[in-house]
């Protein structure tokens, strides 16, 4: 067997166990949010600032990261143990990602005037995965929305990339299918601008090709040492989910292209994860009072993005 993938399925077995190493972290954090929903504001305040002051809600940060993160590994450990993806804690994931992410684009799109500098590598390069978790489970409307913070800010530097370029093959692939192709990359020798010109290919052989290489790259950077940089893979997050190439076939099958019966050693059959619907969202009692805190704090998503 091949040493790289070898290794890759070693980790692959320990994800099982990495929700019940996080569980503590994720409980703390729910005290953390119900605080906040008792309370209306973070145990931490506020920081002050004279030429645009802060809501309380900007603040939130790891409070919606943990669940976001812990919901994904639990996830993550089922896809492990028996090749499916568990929709229910995906969407829950989804949920939490798509209103952090939200409330950085408020932020982010403000940082100027309130600092007079831009918000470089201020969004975490991992947070290019709930925008594929959004098209996968045929989430459109928090697709399109996550989408306008990459828009917004991919060219200008806002993301903190890694030496991978997978997150910026689902920005750029995105924004080919679905957004407003606009966007360039800001990378040199970007791994995969075949892919995204050709995503539309009726040559099953070549998208064969093109899927076998977003998951052998996958595999490489998992297995590789945190010294390569390829930092959205190097947690207990995000390693073991082929989210690049099921985006791709997801895209494809939802523009009416036939996809390849692809399977990959390291992942399974990718394309029998194919789901042909939305996915109606699990419900987390816990976000759900949030979500009203955060409404009656005049939050409102769609109206901060217009």
């Amino acid at each position: 067997m091949d040493k790289i993938l070898e290794k890759f399925l070693r980790k692959r077995k320990l994800a099982i166990k990495n929700p019940e190493k996080y569980r503590k972290v994720y409980i703390n954090n729910t005290r953390e949010l119900n605080f906040y929903i008792e309370q209306g504001e973070t145990k931490r305040g506020i920081p002050s600032n004279d030429k645009l002051p802060f809501f309380n809600w900007e603040v939130l940060n790891t409070e919606l990261s943990i669940p976001c993160d812990y919901y994904e590994m639990d996830a993550q450990a089922s896809f492990v143990d028996d090749n499916l993806l568990d929709l229910g804690k995906l969407s829950i994931c989804l949920t939490y990602g798509y209103h952090l992410l939200m409330i950085e684009n408020y932020n982010l799109k403000r940082f100027t005037h309130r600092f007079s500098r831009e918000p470089l590598r201020l969004v975490s390069p991992t947070s290019v995965f709930q925008l594929s978790i959004a098209v996968i489970l045929h989430n459109n409307e928090y697709a399109r929305q996550i989408y306008t913070l990459y828009q917004a800010g991919y060219m200008k530097h806002w993301v903190n990339r890694s030496k991978s370029h997978i997150g910026d093959f689902i920005i750029l692939l995105f924004d080919k299918v679905k957004g407003d192709n606009t966007l360039k990359p800001i990378v040199d020798d970007f791994a995969y601008q075949y892919i995204i010109d050709n995503w539309d290919s009726t040559d099953l052989t070549k998208v064969t090709s093109y899927l076998n290489q977003l998951c052998d790259d996958q595999v490489a950077q998992v297995a590789s040492p945190p010294s390569k940089m390829f930092f959205e893979f190097d947690n207990m997050n995000w390693q073991f989910t082929p989210y690049a190439a099921l985006m791709l076939l997801t895209l494809r099958a939802q523009h009416g292209f036939e996809n390849p019966d692809f399977e990959h050693p390291g992942f399974g059959n990718v394309t029998s994860l194919l789901l042909t619907q939305p996915v109606a969202p699990e419900k987390d009692e816990v976000l759900e009072q949030l979500v009203v805190k955060l409404h009656e704090q005049g939050f409102d998503e769609k109206a901060l993005l217009a």
